[in-house]
């Protein structure tokens, strides 16, 4: 099966298998090197994410302030948008739900702002309209897991329940009269399901119009529901990686070497989160239950990712093992996560409800201080956690590895601390927290990962400043040693450009590619002038 557009009559690159385990997923039909394309793929759908307060219902760009629109309270980025005969078409169900969203909150019912609200039923909606508009769409559709019976038990269904199935119906009813409560609670079903983040370039308003770095959080976002990529296995250690660009197409790469016959691999959720913030997820959101590699090893290959420090000796680390009595995922939120956590030392245990409690306060501590405003005083504050946090947790926990990249962007960012202010202890700094987590990332997504690309061009920098300042500083008289330090930089910075060139041409990674072959070329030039003056020494 190969739904994939092509002009030519090559055979498929991927094809379906079905295992007990895994279900239906592709399997490589061909060998694939690191960087090769898997597949590509538009969504069936796509809308602003269901927390976006940013992003314009029309055009999908990111804005600073709203231009609602005067029908349906649509946030939108102009006027331009709700004149739109997109947004017109949609404008019309949407009118019809306002005065339902008034009465309830007149009537002091507990419900987000209208903009929040109208974002939750954006996806849900263009999906239900491709029955009419698009029946091929439709039948992809109705072709993907929507986990109806696990999901009959959590609190998603009763939301979906009272504040998405009652708008939803009163939109469409005319269109489509048989639309129903099941209806409903499938389409969100696929939804929650087989949909994907599709970032957008957002603007940072703590340093007003400032891009923010691709390897920020938002949610700011959009979410698109995909057909192939949603039959796609997971693992929490990957072969292929997923780029979505700023048309919502999406580009599956091969990180690593795939062999003809090997299953394609690409994760759901993020690689610098914990096993239980994984699998929490997975359970609860894509009614499985991972055992895959990373999972079932409690140290996470070494990196010690989700380990929490002993309340008992102080000394040994409380890991997470994976419980094998637990195989269904049936009972939705009542399952669980099959994890036992114990002590590598003394063998004490916790509970997981505590270790769960632990990383809820670890992670708002971190996210506070992020959300500081970005200055010195920032970067302080930051700096301050390395000491205090590892009293908890391991110095390469999860957590301290997402803070690890705040820091690696603050260096060089902040005013005060760009990079030709930054001092010889500053640069070193700068390097070492790219050095751990690029040793990190080594074991937890290898290979032509977006993220260690992105590491791989920071680490650069402070490589080649610390080079030059060793030179100027007369510390070596001779170039021999520039070279050799400049070559270092070259290795990383090369290896940065072959995995961020591979990134579809309109995302930030692609711009920070182009970034860096120009950069190469530079850094390139300057070690051949180096290496003219060095002979030149000699021959002197």
């Amino acid at each position: 099966m190969n739904r994939k557009s092509s002009s030519t009559s090559k055979p498929p690159a991927i094809h379906l298998d079905c295992s007990p385990e895994l279900g239906r997923y592709f399997v490589a039909s061909q060998a694939f090197k690191p960087g090769d394309i898997v597949m590509k793929e538009f969504p069936l759908a796509s809308a602003p994410g269901p927390l976006s307060e940013h992003v314009c219902f029309g055009c999908h760009r990111h804005f600073i302030k709203a231009y609602i629109c005067c029908h349906c309270r649509s946030p939108l980025c102009s006027r331009d948008c709700q004149v739109s005969a997109e947004h017109q078409k949609e404008c019309r169900y949407l009118t019809k739900i306002i005065p339902e969203i008034e009465s309830r909150q007149k009537n002091g019912n507990k419900i987000q702002r209208v903009p929040v609200q109208l974002s939750m039923l954006m996806l849900p909606l263009r999906l239900l309209l491709l029955r009419n508009e698009e029946p091929d769409k439709w039948n992809q559709l109705m072709d993907l897991e929507s986990h109806m019976a696990a999901r009959q038990t959590t609190s998603i269904w009763g939301f979906n329940q009272r504040n998405i199935a009652p708008f939803l119906e009163m939109m469409l009813i005319d269109e489509m009269p048989d639309i129903n409560d099941k209806l409903v609670q499938q389409i969100c079903g696929a939804v929650d399901v087989n949909s994907f983040e599709i970032r957008i370039e957002t603007f940072d308003r703590r340093q007003h119009d400032v891009p923010q770095q691709p390897i920020s959080n938002s949610q700011e976002v959009l979410r698109g529901t995909f057909y192939m990529a949603s039959l796609m296995a997971h693992s929490c250690v990957v072969n292929a990686q997923i780029s979505i660009g700023n048309d919502s197409q999406m580009t599956v790469i091969a990180t690593v070497p795939i062999q003809e016959g090997e299953g394609i691999f690409v994760s759901y959720t993020d690689p610098l989160q914990t096993t239980l913030q994984r699998r929490t997820f997975l359970e609860k959101g894509k009614h499985f239950i991972c055992r895959c590699r990373r999972c079932q090893d409690p140290t996470e290959f070494g990196t010690f990712a989700s380990a929490i420090r002993c309340r008992s000796c102080t000394t040994g680390w409380v890991l997470p093992y994976d419980d094998p009595a637990v195989t269904s995922s049936g009972n939705g939120e009542e399952l669980g996560v099959a994890l036992r956590w114990k002590c590598s030392d003394c063998g004490d245990q916790m509970k997981c409800e505590e270790i769960g409690r632990t990383e809820e306060v670890v992670q708002n501590i971190v996210k506070n201080i992020q959300r500081l405003p970005v200055d010195r005083h920032l970067i302080d504050r930051c700096e301050e956690l390395f000491v205090t946090l590892p009293k908890k947790i391991h110095i390469n926990h999860a957590f301290l590895l997402q803070l690890r990249i705040s820091l690696i962007h603050l260096y060089g960012n902040v005013p005060g601390f760009l990079i030709p202010q930054l001092s010889v202890s500053l640069l070193q700094r700068k390097a070492q927290l790219c050095s751990q987590l690029l040793e990190a990332l080594h074991h937890l997504c290898p290979g032509f990962s977006r993220l260690r690309g992105m590491i791989l061009y920071e680490l650069h920098v402070p490589l080649v400043c610390l080079a030059n300042k060793k030179y100027e500083n007369g510390r070596t008289t001779q170039p021999d040693q520039l070279i050799v330090d400049l070559k270092e930089a070259e290795i990383y910075l090369k290896e940065a450009v072959q995995i961020l060139i591979h990134e579809p041409i309109t995302t930030p990674e692609s711009r920070i590619a182009r970034a860096a072959m120009a950069d190469l070329k530079q850094l390139r030039e300057y070690i051949r002038h180096m290496e003219k003056l060095k002979h030149n020494l000699i021959s002197n």
